[in-house]
C-alpha cells in the first residue's frame, strides 16, 4: 500500500504546439498539505486540470495510492476520492448557500433510485424522501459551520462576498468527502488577516477530515506557514521541491518567484 495519497510521473500537456507542462513528477504523502507554486502562466492549474481528468495528458501517468486514473473521466475520478475548488470561483449563484452543499452531497447521497423515482407518489417513499432530505440538509449545515458560514444558509450564493463565497465553495468540496482536496489559489483576493485565518482554517479541514491537501497559491506568507512541502513551476517545468525552508533559501526559486513582493506573489 502507497504512503502517498497521489503521485504524478513525468507528467506533459502541449496544447497545439504550446507546452503548458512538461516532465512533470511529484508525490503528495497522506495526510500532508503541499503546495504548487510558481509564476502567473507556469502551468500549476494544468496540473490541477490533468491531475482531475479534464485534460487528457500528452505524456505521463496520474496515480491515486496505487491505482493509475491517468485515462478516467472527471466524474469517476470525483467518485474516487478527489474534489476541488477554483480559481475562477464556480458556484451555483442562483441557489442557496445551503443548497449549493446539498447539491454536492447528492453525489454520495441519492434520495431515490431510478425504480423508486416511478412510485414517489406512494405514501411509505414520500415519508423515505422527506427524512432523507432533512438528513442532506443537516449534513450539508455540518459542513457550512466546519467553514463558519451556517448562518448565511438561506442566503442566495451571489450575495456573499468574495471571501464567504471562497468558504463555501470550500464546504461543497468537502461535501464530496474527498481523500485529496484540490484548492486552487484559495486566498485570491484576500489581504492578509484573511488569508492567514483561511490557513487555520485550511489547517483545522486537514485534520478534522483526514484530508490530503494540495494547493496552488500566490500568498507566500500562506504557503510557508501551511505547507509540509512545496513543488515549485516555472515555464511548465520542476524549478524545485522541497520543505518551506529549502524553498526560501533555493537560489533559483528566489530569482524566478520569490524575489519580488513575497507576500502576493
Amino acid at each position: 500500500m502507497s504512503d502517498y495519497a497521489a503521485r504524478v510521473e513525468n507528467l506533459g500537456k502541449n496544447f497545439g504546439g504550446i507546452l503548458a507542462a512538461e516532465e512533470i513528477t511529484f508525490q503528495v504523502r497522506e495526510k500532508e498539505i503541499m503546495g504548487i507554486i510558481g509564476p502567473n502562466g507556469a502551468g500549476k492549474t494544468t496540473i490541477f486540470n490533468l491531475m482531475t481528468g479534464v485534460y487528457p495528458p500528452t505524456a505521463g501517468k496520474v496515480f491515486l495510492g496505487d491505482e493509475d486514473v491517468t485515462k478516467l473521466a472527471p466524474d469517476v475520478i470525483v467518485k474516487k476520492g478527489v474534489s476541488r475548488t477554483f480559481q475562477n470561483i464556480r458556484l451555483f449563484k442562483r441557489l442557496t448557500v445551503l443548497e449549493n452543499v446539498v447539491t454536492a452531497l447528492d453525489l454520495n447521497y441519492p434520495l431515490y433510485n431510478i425504480g423508486e423515482a416511478l412510485f414517489l407518489n406512494l405514501p411509505f417513499l414520500k415519508g423515505k424522501v422527506k427524512r432523507a432530505e432533512k438528513d442532506l440538509r443537516d449534513k450539508a449545515m455540518s459542513y457550512l459551520d466546519t467553514v463558519g458560514i451556517a448562518h448565511l444558509a438561506g442566503n442566495q450564493a451571489d450575495s456573499l462576498p468574495y471571501g464567504l463565497q471562497r468558504k463555501l465553495e470550500m464546504a461543497r468540496a468537502l461535501a464530496l468527502e474527498p481523500k485529496l482536496l484540490l484548492l486552487d489559489e484559495p486566498a485570491a483576493g484576500m489581504n492578509p488577516e484573511e488569508s492567514m485565518d483561511l490557513a487555520r482554517l485550511i489547517q483545522k479541514v486537514q485534520k478534522d477530515f483526514d484530508v490530503t491537501v494540495l494547493l496552488i497559491e500566490h500568498h507566500m506568507d500562506l504557503v510557508m506557514y501551511l505547507c509540509h512541502h512545496i513543488f515549485v513551476m516555472n515555464f511548465g517545468r520542476e524549478l524545485a521541491q522541497g520543505s518551506p525552508e529549502e524553498i526560501q533559501e533555493n537560489p533559483a526559486v528566489l530569482k524566478a518567484y520569490l524575489g519580488e513582493g513575497r507576500s502576493n506573489g
